[in-house]
Formats: C-alpha cells, structure tokens, sequence
C-alpha cells in the first residue's frame, strides 16, 4: 500500500496514540500517564521492548519500550498481586509488557481504524536500550514509556 493510500490521519495523527496509551493504562492498570519532562534522565536498568505487528485495513507493527521495573509494576497491578508475590526476572514480567502492547495497539486501531478488522500477532519481546527516536510517550506512574509506529505502504 503506497502512503498516498494511507489516510492522512494515519500519517499525521500522534494524539491517537497518546489516547491509545493513556486509556489502557488507566482502565486496565489502574496508572496515570504524563507527559515526558524535557530534561528526563535516561533510566537506568533493564529495558524491554515489546512489538505487535498487525493486517488488515493497512499494516505495520507498534512497539512500547518499557523499564522492566514498570513492566514489573503493571504486571502486579493488572494481576491484582503485590509487587513483592512476583519476582521482577519472572516471565510473566515479559508476557505482560507484551499485553500492554497489544492493547495499546489493538485500542489504537479502533480509534483510527473503527471500520475495519484486523489481526494482530502475538507479541514478541526482548531486552532493549533506549530507543534512539528521541524522547518518550510519555510518563506511566513516573517510568518512560517510548512507543514507535511503523505503517507500511
């Protein structure tokens, strides 16, 4: 699909983004999203990126980059338990930053794309470094959050 093909609110519109990542985070795992202060000190420690790639209507793929301390954070939050019943190294730390990206990708889609269906893969997630476009999504509970967009044409 060229990018002429695209409609323009896909190319341009980052706010929906934003709504994708501030309504998951609030309604699934009960966390405040701000916006990203221009002087934020990289963080320190382990990152994860986790990435979805979906068809459909138009394809591409979304990854969130994540501390692995906030995934840890979301992981407790979303499963109910106390951050000292799940061990920051257990994969369940892994799967649920690959979950959090498939609900903002999938909450995504439906605001741009509400007309159409799409399948999404299941996640893929690794550790990662700070990822090189600059600064992040935003603030979740106080940790960065980096999301990229890829659409193919």
């Amino acid at each position: 699909m060229s990018s002429a093909n695209l409609p323009t609110h896909l190319q341009s519109d980052r706010a929906a983004l934003d709504r994708a990542l501030t309504l998951v985070a609030e309604e699934s795992f009960f966390a405040m999203v701000d916006p990203a202060p221009d002087d934020l000190a990289l963080p320190g420690g382990h990152l994860l990126k986790a990435r979805v790639t979906f068809e459909g209507g138009f394809t591409g793929a979304l990854s969130c980059t994540m501390p692995r301390a906030l995934a840890h954070e979301l992981t407790a939050a979303f499963s109910g338990a106390s951050p000292d019943e799940i061990a920051v190294a257990d994969p369940a730390v892994d799967d649920l930053a690959g979950e959090f990206t498939n609900m903002v990708c999938g909450r995504w889609l439906t605001d741009v794309a509400p007309q159409h269906l799409f399948s999404l893969t299941h996640p893929s997630v690794e550790p990662a470094v700070v990822p090189g476009n600059g600064a992040p999504r935003g603030m979740l509970n106080g940790q960065p959050v980096w999301i990229e967009l890829t659409l193919e044409c």
